[in-house]
């Protein structure tokens, strides 16, 4: 390397993009992500939260949803910092206002992004 060269690291990180979708898969709301509060996820129990995850993606439709929301709101107990409460409350907020709707759907797409 020249002394005028500058090394950029780069560092992998993963995140999860959360959307309420019609039938069709558009969008309904704001699509969001989320960096942190999906790692606080069970990974083998629950119904719903354990198939949530950055290398997967999950959709929960109207008859899941209720579950996913109870699964979330039982997560508002753990020990969580500012970031993953803020995050899990979002999350907790858009699931509750589409719980249980007919032909609405509650998408989590994982996605792994590079930043430099």
């Amino acid at each position: 390397m020249g002394s005028g060269s500058i090394l950029v690291a780069k560092r992998n990180t993963m995140s999860v993009f959360v959307s309420v979708e019609d039938l069709e898969g558009d969008p309904i709301g704001e699509v969001f992500e989320v960096e942190r509060i999906y790692k606080k996820f069970p990974k083998d129990s629950g119904f719903c939260l354990r198939f949530v995850g950055e290398s997967a993606d999950a959709s929960f439709n109207a008859l899941q949803t209720p579950a996913l929301l109870t699964e979330l709101e039982a997560l508002s107990g753990a020990k969580l910092d500012a970031e993953e409460r803020a995050e899990l409350e979002r999350i907790i907020k858009v699931c509750t206002k589409h719980a249980g709707k007919k032909n609405s759907y509650i998408k989590f797409y994982g996605e792994a992004k590079s930043s430099e």
